[in-house]
């Protein structure tokens, strides 16, 4: 990104973006990293997952699970925002069982905006000293996921505070959870998502049907329906983010062939590709 200073922490697992300013920044924070952006002031405006658009304004975060598609439709010329990234490993490192509130909010619940309230306030000039490059402490690693445990906790605990967030009434075991946990990141991690359920049961070491119970009861959603879901991201992003062809795409995805992509993709989306691509593409970089 041109004249934005990231500083790379811990073997690249997490990334601090200081002053994050240009709208066509905002993609490249999709990948493969957890982003959370903090807006000091001015508002920004995206579209997340090709469907949902959030406006995040002063005192707020913006919350971004690995993987999802953001596509930048405003941002006011007097934006003040930063933005602290997060590898999917390192997120499950330091939030251990909590993990389980972040992926019911970002992926069942699409709770992308939380307030930041006085907590964020008191965090955020020391964010800036952990993630400073003049000086790098001895116990730097420790100190980072110390760190990022305290945000990750208190990001949690307003995620909890939304209504449709109630851990009651929750039939769902602490093993049940888990799979589904393992199911998600199995999936996140899959280049060709397009397969049988039977493919993920099978890594996972369980039969299908367990499965699907286990991903109906946790989230309400059927495998197949995360395996549709989490395909049309990829959709998204390669149609908007890159100049690959259809027929690339479609090879890429693990499609039989281009039709065979175009009636999936106009099945799922209501338009087609071409259709989608005309009315999103940015100008790559």
């Amino acid at each position: 990104m041109e004249n934005v200073n990231i500083t790379h922490a811990i073997d690249d697992e997490v990334l601090f973006v200081s002053n994050l300013r240009n709208a066509a920044d905002l993609p490249m924070l999709r990948a493969s990293y957890n982003t959370f952006v903090h807006c000091r002031g001015g508002r920004i405006l995206v579209e997340v997952g090709g469907k949902q658009q959030v406006k995040v304004t002063h005192g707020q975060l913006l919350l971004i699970p690995a993987g999802k598609l953001v596509e930048p439709m405003l941002v006011s010329t007097d934006v003040e925002a930063s933005a602290l990234l997060v590898s999917d490993r390192m997120l499950k490192s330091v939030l251990g069982n909590q993990i389980n509130i972040w992926n019911k909010a970002m992926y069942m619940k699409e709770i992308y905006v939380v307030e930041g309230n006085n907590w964020l306030l008191g965090i955020q000039d020391y964010t800036r000293s952990v993630f400073s490059q003049t000086k790098v402490p001895v116990l730097s690693n420790e100190i980072i996921v110390s760190f990022l445990r305290t945000l990750l906790l208190m990001v949690c605990e307003e995620l909890l505070s939304h209504d449709d967030m109630a851990l009651t009434n929750d039939a769902s075991s602490i093993h049940d959870k888990e799979i589904f946990n393992q199911f998600l990141q199995l999936l996140s991690r899959q280049e060709q998502k397009r397969q049988k359920v039977a493919f993920y049961a099978d890594q996972l070491h369980i039969t299908p049907k367990y499965l699907s119970s286990v991903a109906k009861k946790v989230s309400g959603k059927n495998p197949m329906r995360w395996i549709t879901e989490s395909t049309m991201q990829d959709c998204y992003s390669l149609l908007t983010e890159t100049d690959m062809s259809i027929k690339e795409i479609s090879h890429k995805l693990g499609f039989p062939n281009s039709s065979f992509f175009s009636q999936y993709f106009r099945e799922q989306a209501n338009v087609t590709p071409m259709e989608y691509r005309l009315d999103h593409k940015r100008a790559v970089r």
